[in-house]
């Protein structure tokens, strides 16, 4: 039956009183239905309102961060991303910082011009040069110092630093022989001889003395042999200390200073692997050595005896300080250059370092002038 006729035949007061139950139902619909949109809506702004509420305080916390960042840019000089940090990624910086610190590297060797720096000038012939302060790490002077150069045997300093960082002390007096390999390397490339011959049996501690002194390039390739394994491996040594070190042009091919087209490096760099050079002990006793009596060999019972030219030379010259090490070097492309190291009478320590001059003797000359003019 329809609920239509079960209406029709109420009587009058159980029509009225099914009516009043519907009136009733619908009210309680109506009431809930309100009740649950006003849930709904509560609920809404309240997300709205917690989502606001912590926007702001990202927003606080950020504004606080760039501005604590700033204050860090403006102490420090560093640039300081104002983006979102990772934090994994600050951790990661942290320790690399740390590490690079621990191994003086990055940022250990670095100068920078200041308001006194001066452009060379006078008497130098020297196209490149730059002149710098090693106790305050400033920039003195300088001409073409940061363009890139042909290293020729500069390179030397970067080779025997990155082998006295991958050896141990007690190797030094190790005997090792001059190979064929080594020996023609040297030559093939037209590179310096260090006196001793293929086959002959000397310590590694006179490859050292060998690659600086008369700028042995069988002696160079000899050692880095010894230290890489094979002349690739030691060259990527090379380039993953000049990395370390934060040098922003310089890239090796080899460890004897060859012209590469990708050989390359500035008075700046040059200026800094001496730097560092000067730090390892065993380097600076090996650059600052003017005359060096090798050990015993197999060819040459009383040892062979090599000199480091530049300094022999400049000795009677007044440079107003006493010169402490020094390499040369010579290649067409390069022309004559130079790095070294001098202390004044008042005991501040300078490097500079000179290419494309026009001969060996105006070389040293060069340096000369720039001690005596510009180191106080």
């Amino acid at each position: 039956m329809s609920s239509y006729r079960r209406r029709s035949n109420m009587s009058y007061e159980e029509r009225r009183a099914y009516r009043r139950r519907k009136r009733l139902i619908r009210r309680i619909q109506v009431y809930a239905e309100i009740a649950f949109i006003s849930l709904a809506i509560f609920l809404a702004g309240s997300f709205i309102v917690s989502h606001i509420k912590g926007d702001g305080k990202t927003m606080t916390v950020a504004a606080e961060e760039k501005a604590a960042a700033e204050e860090k840019k403006q102490e420090t000089g560093l640039k300081v991303s104002s983006g979102d940090v990772d934090p994994d990624a600050a951790k990661e910086d942290e320790a690399t910082e740390e590490k690079e610190e621990a191994s003086g590297s990055v940022g250990a060797y670095s100068a920078k011009e200041s308001a006194d720096t001066v452009q060379i000038g006078g008497d130098v012939v020297s196209e490149y040069a730059i002149l710098i302060n090693n106790n305050t790490k400033e920039i003195v002077g300088q001409r073409n110092g940061t363009e890139r150069i042909v290293p020729a045997s500069m390179t030397k300093v970067m080779t025997v630093l990155v082998a006295s960082k991958h050896i141990s002390p007690e190797q030094l007096d190790e005997k090792i022989t001059m190979s064929h390999e080594a020996v023609d390397y040297s030559f093939a490339g037209d590179g310096s001889t260090s006196g001793f011959v293929e086959e002959e049996e000397m310590t590694v501690r006179d490859l050292f003395y060998g690659t600086i002194l008369p700028s042995g390039g069988d002696a160079a390739a000899q050692l880095a042999m010894y230290v890489g394994g094979d002349i690739d491996g030691f060259v990527k040594m090379m380039n993953e200390e000049a990395k370390n070190m934060g040098l922003k042009d310089s890239h090796f091919t080899n460890p004897v200073g060859f012209h590469d087209d990708n050989h390359y490096s500035t008075p700046y760099d040059i200026s800094m692997i001496m730097m560092a050079a000067l730090d390892d002990e065993f380097c600076r006793e090996v650059l600052t050595t003017k005359v060096y009596n090798s050990t015993a060999t197999n060819v040459n019972p009383e040892g062979i005896t090599i000199s480091n030219w530049f300094l022999r030379r400049i000795e009677d010259i007044d440079i107003g300080g006493t010169i402490l090490g020094a390499k040369t070097g010579y290649v067409d492309e390069s022309g004559s250059c130079a790095v070294s190291s001098m202390t004044t009478e008042s005991g501040v320590e300078y490097i500079c370092c000179t290419a494309k001059s026009s001969s060996s003797w105006q070389c040293i000359y060069d340096h000369a002038d720039i001690y005596k003019a510009y180191a106080k």
